[in-house]
C-alpha cells in the first residue's frame, strides 16, 4: 500500500507539471494573437519565452536555496498558488508590460515547482525505477504538448488569448488540491545553501555534461519557439492544421518521455543520449528541405519532438549520478541550464525570423545539437578517464 501511494504521488506531481509545462509552451501556440493584440513585432513576442526561462534559470535556484528549511510539501503547494496567481495575472493584463511580468512570475513559480517535483519523484522510486521515476514527470510536460498547446491553441482562436490563462489557472487549482490531498510526505533533504549549488560547477566532467542540457535546449528552443510561422510558411499549414501537427508531436513527446526513462533503466545513460540527440539533429538540419509538403512536415516534428523527450530523463539522471548526495543540487542547476537554454534559442530565433526568414532556423539549431553531442563525448570521456586512475595508498 505504502509502495502504491508513492506511485500515485508521482502522477500526481506529474499532473502539475503538465499545467507548468502547458503555460510554459502555450506562447508557441498563441504568438501571432498575442503580437496582433499587444502590437508588437513577432520577435517582441517571442522573448515571452525567454523572459519566463530566465526567471526559471536565475530565479528558481536564489528561492530554493532561501527556502532550503522549508517543509517540501508545503513548498511545491506555495510554488502552485503563484503560478495560479501568474496566469491570472496574464488574464487581466491590459498590455505587453504586465503580460511580461506575469511571465517572469510564472516563470519563478513553475521552476521551483518543476525541481522540487523532479527530486521528490526520484527519492519516492526506488533505486531501479529513477529514471522512469523522472520520466514520468517529465511526461506531464510532454502531456502539455499533447492536450495544453493544441487546445490552448485553438481556445486562444475562438475565445482570445487571454482566456487561455484563465483556464490554465482553473485546472492548476485542481492540481493543487488533489496534491494537498493525497501526495504523501516526502522525503527530507539536508538544506543545500547556493554556494553548493554553485559548487559543482567545479567538476569538469559536470560542467560538459552541462554543456550538453545547454546545447540541445538551445538547438530545440530556436525552432520551437517560431514553429507556428516555420509551419505556415514552409508548408502553407492553417492554424488549425499547425494545431493538429502540434497535438500529434505532443503524443510523439509523451512517447519519447516513457522512452527515454524505460532506454536510460534498460539499456543505460550513454547510448540513450547518444541515439537520441543524433536524431534530434538529423532531423533538424532536414526540416528545411522536407517541411515543404504538409505531411512530412508532420511526421518530422512529430519523430523530431519524440527525440527530444527522449534525451530529457536520461540527462537528468545523469546530473544525478554525478551529483550524488542531492538530487535537488543536480535538479536545480541543470533545470536552470534548460531554462537558460530556452532563453537564449528563443533570442537566437528571434533574431534569425527578423532579420532573414523562418526557413534557416532547423540548420542553426541542428548545428547546437550536434555540439551537444560533442559535449556528451567529451563528459563521458572525462568520467572514463577520472574511473581509471589507481588510487593512491598513503
Amino acid at each position: 500500500m505504502k509502495r502504491l501511494s508513492r506511485y500515485i504521488g508521482i502522477y500526481l506531481l506529474a499532473l502539475g507539471e503538465f499545467m507548468v509545462g502547458t503555460a510554459e509552451s502555450i506562447v508557441t501556440g498563441i504568438i501571432g494573437m498575442i503580437a496582433k493584440d499587444t502590437q508588437v513585432p513577432l520577435s517582441l513576442a517571442g522573448q515571452l519565452v525567454t523572459a519566463f526561462s530566465l526567471a526559471f534559470a536565475f530565479g528558481s535556484p536564489l528561492l530554493i536555496a532561501f527556502t532550503a528549511r522549508m517543509e517540501r510539501k508545503k513548498l511545491l503547494l506555495a510554488a502552485l498558488l503563484l503560478f495560479i496567481a501568474g496566469n491570472l495575472l496574464a488574464f487581466v493584463s491590459a498590455g505587453f508590460a504586465v503580460l511580461m511580468a506575469s511571465r517572469i512570475l510564472l516563470g519563478l513559480s513553475g521552476g521551483v515547482y518543476t525541481v522540487l517535483a523532479l527530486a521528490a519523484a526520484a527519492n519516492l522510486a526506488p533505486p531501479e525505477k529513477k529514471g522512469s521515476a523522472i520520466g514520468t514527470i517529465l511526461m506531464g510536460f510532454s502531456v502539455s504538448l499533447v492536450l495544453g498547446v493544441p487546445a490552448g491553441t485553438m481556445a486562444g482562436d475562438l475565445w482570445g488569448w487571454r482566456s487561455v490563462f484563465l483556464i490554465i489557472a482553473v485546472f492548476s487549482i485542481i492540481a493543487a488540491w488533489a496534491i494537498m490531498a493525497y501526495l504523501p510526505k516526502l522525503p527530507k533533504q539536508d538544506p543545500v545553501p547556493l554556494r553548493a549549488q554553485l559548487a559543482t560547477l567545479k567538476n569538469s566532467q559536470v560542467v560538459t555534461a552541462l554543456l550538453i542540457s545547454f546545447l540541445f535546449v538551445t538547438g530545440y528552443s530556436t525552432v520551437y519557439t517560431y514553429i507556428t510561422p516555420l509551419l505556415q510558411s514552409a508548408a502553407g499549414m492553417s492554424t488549425a492544421l499547425v494545431s493538429t501537427t502540434l497535438l500529434l508531436a505532443g503524443l510523439a513527446s509523451a512517447a519519447g518521455s516513457r522512452i527515454g526513462g524505460f532506454a536510460t533503466d534498460k539499456w543505460g545513460i550513454r547510448p540513450t543520449l547518444y541515439v537520441s540527440l543524433l536524431l534530434h539533429a538529423a532531423i533538424l538540419i532536414a526540416f528545411p528541405f522536407v517541411a515543404q509538403l504538409v505531411i512530412v512536415a508532420m511526421l518530422a516534428t512529430m519523430v523530431w519532438i519524440g527525440a527530444v523527450q527522449t534525451t530529457v530523463p536520461a540527462q537528468q539522471y545523469y546530473l544525478i549520478t554525478l551529483s550524488p548526495h542531492s538530487s535537488e543540487i543536480a535538479l536545480s542547476v541543470n533545470t536552470s541550464v534548460f531554462q537558460l537554454g530556452l532563453a537564449v534559442g528563443a533570442g537566437m530565433g528571434g533574431l534569425i525570423v527578423d532579420r532573414y526568414t523562418a526557413a534557416p532556423l532547423g540548420w542553426v539549431g541542428g548545428a547546437s545539437v550536434l555540439l551537444g553531442l560533442f559535449f556528451a563525448w567529451l563528459s563521458f570521456s572525462l568520467g572514463r578517464t577520472a574511473a581509471s586512475k589507481p588510487v593512491l595508498s598513503k
